[in-house]
């Protein structure tokens, strides 16, 4: 079979230090990738990109995975979720337009508010979480740039990080190991546009106990969160 891989490439990945970053450059074996870490290039800091931009010219890719993710910290740190995951993604999409750089941009199932599941890519967004909203806005902005690719997807780490899953929500999402190669794989397949990337529908009780056996049921019922939670984020991967 025919590798997708083109040697000629370098790619740069902001957050490699980050959960996805860290299993992606296992993956990048053949091709040239950068990834500083904050201090090397804050992203939220427009004058640290463009310094890093400028000293490395051959840059042709950019995987962008630096987020603020903690969902429920951001309900109260919404300022500083924003800084990372609109204004971040701002300077980085600048640099990408203003040299003509292909921009790669993680984004997440939560742009959809779960009310009916198997969402396909062109169906309405409506993030329900503050979170959920910054990584929307920022989704958007790179939807203006045409040389882009959107990938939305969800995961969890190598093992599920809590003692109990929801029986009654479901979702696409799978482990970190499963879910990063097929990232990888759509990020040089050369696509652009927008894709989902997941596993079959399950809930998330069947996800967590499909490696820890010992996770207790729960409902959403339960939570109580001030956000609401989101029932069926399944993707369609058509």
């Amino acid at each position: 079979m025919e590798s997708l891989v083109n040697k000629s490439e370098t790619y740069l990945m902001t957050g490699g230090s980050g959960l996805l970053g860290s299993f992606l450059t296992k993956e990048f074996k053949e091709i040239p990738l950068l990834y500083p870490t904050s201090t090397e290039m804050d992203i939220t800091n427009q004058t640290d990109v463009e310094n890093f931009f400028y000293q490395h010219q051959d840059i042709t890719t950019v995987i962008h995975t630096a987020a603020y993710t903690n969902v429920q910290k951001a309900e109260t740190e919404f300022l500083r979720c924003h800084r990372t995951n609109v204004l971040g993604t701002f300077n980085v999409l600048k640099q990408c337009v203003q040299r003509d750089i292909k921009l790669i941009y993680i984004s997440t199932d939560a742009v959809f508010d779960g009310k009916k599941g198997n969402y396909k890519t062109t169906d309405a967004l409506n993030p329900l979480s503050k979170y959920a909203k910054s990584k929307t806005a920022a989704e958007l902005m790179v939807r203006t740039y045409d040389n882009s690719l959107i990938i939305r997807t969800s995961f969890f780490g190598k093992k599920f990080p809590y003692l109990k899953a929801y029986i009654d929500q479901w979702s696409s999402k799978d482990y970190i190991d499963i879910i990063a190669p097929k990232i990888y794989r759509k990020i040089v397949s050369g696509s652009t546009g927008i894709v989902h990337i997941g596993s079959p529908r399950r809930s998330l009780y069947e996800i967590a106990t499909s490696r820890q056996k010992d996770i207790f049921p729960c409902s959403v019922k339960e939570n109580k969160n001030t956000y609401k939670i989101p029932i069926d984020l399944s993707l369609n991967k058509e």
